[in-house]
């Protein structure tokens, strides 16, 4: 009699083969995942700048004119409102009405009172501690705790003097005073009106940019390069740099230079670097984002767009225009770039080219 044995199992090699096999599948798909989840991120990325957009828009056709980058107008006088993000006054605009009133005219909640209009930073900062997830771009990670961040912020052009104090308008928002339709005689259509900022890193914690730094970078912006080790993030192998205690959007409601604007003049994803102090001062404060070659805006229009890190900047070693320029409307010195950050320098630029 011949017995015929089957074989239920695998053999030792049979089952390494297998395993091998898996794992080369795994290591195939898992960029390809990769990829498809940054995309969806990039999506709702421009998803929420959209919004952003949308609620500005609102906001001017509500009160004939865009909101400051900094102070709310109808809040003159009241608390520490001059201090404010314009993004406070986008509230109502947003779906976040509630909010705005708690803030504005403050409540009691669970027997602690939140008194109107309070600081920004120290005690009574509750309001600023919930997160407002239009502000969010998802691509970013976030840290639990403290005051909520934003990814987002205004553009101010090729401004990088007399910023707090402008005398004249140049960019789509300006510290402490509203602009209108009529002033962005380049088009809506051809001007930015916010971007991201910032990368936080994957500890939650925002990248810094240089504090402290001396008049001469705005004379020559390209020597803000110098203050990094070739990347954003590399600031702590650079012996002597000093760094942003709060970061680009550090606080959602901040609307100081630092923390909340942007320029035109070094291209996307550059370093950023304050003048003589640290968050409201003078400097050169750059659009940067997480998503690699690329940084979202919205425009004037309510349009959204993805910026190459590699569009024409001009030429970055250009002195930064002085007060006397920008009232002459001197035409910006930065490029492509620079000109979609002005609002009437005549150099009209179609976005759709980039």
């Amino acid at each position: 009699m011949i017995r015929i044995q089957s074989r239920l199992g695998f053999t030792m090699l049979e089952l390494l083969v297998v395993i091998a096999v898996i794992g080369i599948l795994i290591g195939l798909l898992m960029p390809v995942t990769r990829s498809v989840r940054e995309a969806a991120r990039r999506t709702q990325c421009m998803n929420n700048l959209r919004q952003i957009g949308l609620a500005t828009l609102n906001y001017e056709s509500s009160y004939m004119e865009f909101p400051s980058a900094i102070g709310i107008e109808s809040l003159a006088g009241v608390g520490n409102s001059d201090q404010y993000s314009g993004f406070v006054a986008l509230l109502p605009f947003i779906e976040q009405g509630d909010h705005y009133e708690r803030i504005t005219k403050g409540q009691t909640i669970e027997g602690v009172d939140d008194p109107a209009c309070p600081p920004l930073y120290g005690s009574g900062t509750a309001v600023w501690e919930i997160p407002m997830p239009v502000f969010a771009c998802p691509s970013v990670a976030v840290a639990e705790g403290g005051v909520a961040p934003i990814d987002f912020g205004f553009c101010i052009g090729d401004r990088a003097r007399n910023i707090a104090s402008p005398k004249s308008l140049r960019g789509f928002f300006v510290t402490s005073e509203p602009i209108t339709f009529d002033d962005i005689t380049d088009g809506s259509s051809n001007t930015i009106l916010a971007g991201e900022i910032g990368s936080r890193k994957e500890d939650g914690q925002e990248n810094d940019y240089a504090v402290n730094q001396p008049a001469s970078i705005l004379d020559d912006p390209s020597s803000c390069f110098g203050l990094t080790k070739g990347k954003l993030t590399d600031w702590q192998f650079v012996k002597g740099v000093q760094l942003s205690p709060i970061g680009r959007g550090g606080h959602w409601a901040d609307g100081r230079a630092g923390v909340a604007l942007f320029s035109t003049i070094l291209p996307p994803n550059s370093p950023s670097a304050a003048v003589n102090g640290s968050a409201g001062v003078d400097g050169i404060y750059s659009a940067s984002g997480p998503h690699p070659g690329t940084i979202n805006v919205v425009l004037g229009d309510g349009s959204t767009h993805s910026m190459n890190k590699e569009i024409d900047a001009g030429d970055s070693s250009s002195p930064t225009p002085t007060e006397e320029e920008i009232a002459a409307r001197n035409p910006s010195p930065y490029g492509a770039w620079g000109r979609l950050g002005v609002i009437n320098d005549g150099m009209v630029v179609d976005v759709t080219d980039f």
